[in-house]
């Protein structure tokens, strides 16, 4: 008799490009998705250029979870075409998004699912997040729980690995932008164009995901990255129709890389220390480029 494959309601989709040798985080994130509450979920993984000890890793959980399905295409390095590979195979009416440097909380999946199924009108849903450096708590970043669009003018306010969409509406938009000029704010672009459609986001304001930040007050972007934000930064404003009040802003990561990193941090710390500011809602250092 022929088996037949039940598509559970929620796809969680990684991207994976892991370099260190020390697999303790990546372990982490995907023990913390194996250990949610809520149970009916596949796990895709797209895994393209990562060294040994991450790829045998990962091997190991797929054979050892049948929710996991590792995806190997041999071609996709940054995120966007990662996210898009792992869309393509998917399964499930929601989608959940999940780093491999961050953590999960076991509630997270059940009360993100509640809050779309309990509000049609809401099409994605993230939380408030405890920010970790070098698995060190750095404070937590509490959210506007009904962001609107001058939120996004200085920082984007949603933590793009704590979300979980309606698949239709990722569909409606056609998934990730693989354009080069969107790389490293793929996120920020697709949130964007969701908002441009007239799609709402909420965030519940609980914290449910360990979010890893770099130790640096730029994070990891240069200035190539901060161009292709400027550039997604004015496309996305224009076709909301909110030039000239966002213009300013257009130009905030470049004006941001040509701060001195001293500088910076002691801006950052002025406005009382990194915990503080990233409760106050202040801007968040960059991940990694491949992220």
């Amino acid at each position: 008799m022929k088996k037949i494959r039940i598509d559970p309601r929620i796809s969680v989709l990684m991207g994976v490009y892991y370099r260190r040798e020390d697999t303790a985080l990546l372990r982490r994130s995907v023990e913390s998705i194996l250990s949610q509450s809520l149970n009916d979920f596949e796990f895709l993984i797209c895994d393209d250029g990562s060294i040994d000890p991450a790829k045998l890793l990962l091997e190991d959980y797929a054979r050892r979870d049948r929710r996991i399905r590792l995806i190997r295409p041999g071609d996709k390095l940054d995120l966007a075409s990662k996210l898009n590979a792992c869309l393509r195979q998917a399964g499930g009416v929601y989608i959940a998004r999940m780093d491999d440097d961050d953590y999960s909380h076991p509630e997270r999946f059940k009360k993100e699912l509640d809050v779309l199924e309990k509000k049609p009108e809401v099409a994605f849903v993230g939380c408030n997040v405890r920010l970790c450096v070098d698995g060190k708590s750095a404070g937590e970043r509490v959210l506007p729980a009904e962001p609107g669009i001058r939120d996004f003018y200085f920082v984007q306010p949603y933590i793009h690995p704590s979300l979980m969409f309606r698949r239709e509406v990722l569909e409606a938009v056609g998934g990730y932008s693989e354009d080069p000029r969107q790389r490293l704010c793929e996120d920020y672009d697709l949130l964007l164009r969701l908002c441009a459609r007239g799609f709402r986001g909420e965030n519940i304001q609980e914290t449910l995901l360990d979010y890893s930040i770099p130790a640096s007050a730029k994070g990891n972007r240069n200035m190539i990255h901060r161009w292709n934000e400027t550039v997604t930064r004015y496309a996305r404003f224009r076709e909301l129709g909110v030039f000239p009040g966002a213009l300013a802003y257009v130009i905030k990561p470049l004006a941001v890389g040509l701060i001195p990193e001293r500088i910076l941090k002691r801006m950052k710390e002025s406005h009382g220390g990194s915990g503080q500011a990233e409760r106050k809602g202040a801007g968040l250092p960059d991940k990694e480029a491949t992220k």
